[in-house]
């Protein structure tokens, strides 16, 4: 039997602007301002310079490392590229996997266009960008999650719908997509560890694998050929990273039109995707007036995974960037406390600020309840004890930035304006969300390379 990579490789390579919807399309372009937004607060998140100069002996190449006026070859501008994308844990997500799709595939795309695709128009490029956003979400939908496992899915399928959205750029045939997505598998490799341990390295593993994409696309245009059988070989994605059960249905029903790119989240808060929902909630009590030092105890309920991924204690005293990022105590105290969860408040010194760190440590209790769905994100369920002896319980159903409750063009502008403004950028929200928005009417992919290259204050 054919593997299924022939056949995700012809609908990919296949793809054009007109068979794509409108509601695809417009995802697509929310999604790439807003990761370019997100990417540019990220230039000098912890990590991120180090980055740059770890990397400096490889500089002189022709694609930009945003916000910066440094270049590099295509594979390490990807990299970094991606680092940045990813640092703040602001990035786009596919709630039902989860992962990031784009911290992987848009970096990748805009160092190829430089490189091989510089008069790439906008029509050409969003067809590319939307193929590789709903392959990788497919890849990583078709199993099954397996996150409680410890895959990283960002990891393991973004490479995969990168692969694929480099194929459509390029315009490669069949065949060597194929051999590139085999190379793919060849290098593929994702662990949840650096979320438990709160590494830094956590914001560069997106950033390796869109690198080990562009590496591993030189391998199969020179002809060296990947493995055939990628996914459903004795060794291939699904035996080693869904156990031999996925669904081909998932995999293909809408990919000839990326379908799945309109399920795509935009995050209104930088922490993990599995605080959201408590954060809504934190948010509505603070709404609401309740004043957090009445508050002698609030409970969360919330999934089991979301209690494996952001449900440990919070100790402000230890407590490093990617602890806070990863913590419904810490994000529900700075919503409960500030009326708003923004990048600023993940700062060390917001982070050991004694209101809001002591709060999250001492009053803050999140157990996981079997009546949500493992996996599931939302409901969340707050039970406040109140000093006076009350008890108030507060119901989140949906999580803000889902397709559920999508943001809308002015919070994505509002959202942009604080990433810009902690990125230190030159570049201004209105003509950032001109030139993405350009795309559509084919405009070159060019306006917003040089929006990217100009280097922060």
């Amino acid at each position: 039997m054919t593997d299924i990579a022939e056949v995700l490789a012809g609908h990919a390579t296949a793809q054009t602007f007109d068979n794509l919807a409108g509601t695809t399309v417009s995802a697509t372009t929310d999604a790439l301002f807003d990761s370019l937004a997100v990417a540019l607060a990220g230039v000098d998140a912890p990590g991120v310079p180090a980055a740059r100069q770890a990397f400096a002996p490889w500089a002189g190449g022709t694609v930009p490392v945003w916000g910066t006026s440094l270049t590099m070859p295509a594979p390490f501008a990807a990299l970094l590229n991606a680092g940045s994308l990813h640092a703040l844990d602001y990035d786009d997500t596919d709630d039902g996997v989860p992962l990031h799709a784009n911290s992987v595939v848009l970096p990748v795309l805009l160092a190829d266009v430089l490189e091989n695709a510089p008069d790439c128009g906008g029509r050409e490029f969003l067809t590319a960008l939307s193929a590789g956003i709903d392959a990788a979400m497919r890849v990583g939908r078709a199993g099954g999650p397996r996150g409680s496992r410890g895959w990283n899915y960002s990891v393991v399928s973004g490479g995969m719908g990168a692969v694929l959205a480099l194929a459509r750029l390029r315009r490669w045939d069949v065949a060597t997509t194929v051999s590139a997505l085999g190379h793919q598998l060849a290098q593929t490799a994702g662990s949840l560890q650096s979320i438990i341990d709160g590494s830094l390295a956590k914001r560069f593993q997106p950033a390796m694998v869109a690198k080990d994409v562009l590496t591993g696309a030189a391998l199969a245009e020179a002809g060296i050929d990947g493995p055939r059988n990628v996914f459903e070989g004795k060794a291939g994605f699904f035996t080693l990273y869904q156990d031999g059960s996925y669904d081909r249905d998932v995999l293909l029903d809408g990919a000839a039109r990326a379908s799945l790119v309109d399920d795509l989240s935009l995050k209104p808060y930088p922490s993990c995707r599995f605080t959201h929902a408590a954060i809504d909630v934190a948010l509505r009590i603070h709404r609401d007036g309740i004043d957090p030092r009445r508050i002698a105890r609030i409970r969360f309920l919330v999934s089991g995974q979301a209690m494996n991924m952001v449900g440990r204690a919070f100790d402000p005293a230890t407590a490093g960037v990617v602890d806070a990022q990863f913590s419904i105590a810490y994000t529900a105290a700075v919503g409960l406390h500030r009326g708003a969860v923004l990048i600023d408040d993940f700062s060390p010194a917001s982070i050991r600020d004694p209101e809001v760190g002591g709060f999250a440590a001492r009053r803050v209790v999140i157990e996981p309840t079997e009546a949500v769905p493992h996996l599931a994100m939302a409901p969340v369920t707050a039970q406040l004890d109140l000093d006076d002896g009350r008890q108030v319980e507060y119901l989140g159903k949906t999580v803000s930035g889902s397709p559920e409750a999508r943001l809308t063009a002015e919070q994505l502008k509002s959202k942009a304006a604080d990433c810009l403004r902690h990125g230190r950028s030159q570049v201004g929200v209105d003509e950032l969300w001109a030139a993405v928005h350009g795309l559509a009417e084919d405009e070159p992919v060019s306006r917003i390379l040089r929006l990217l290259h100009r280097p922060v204050r």
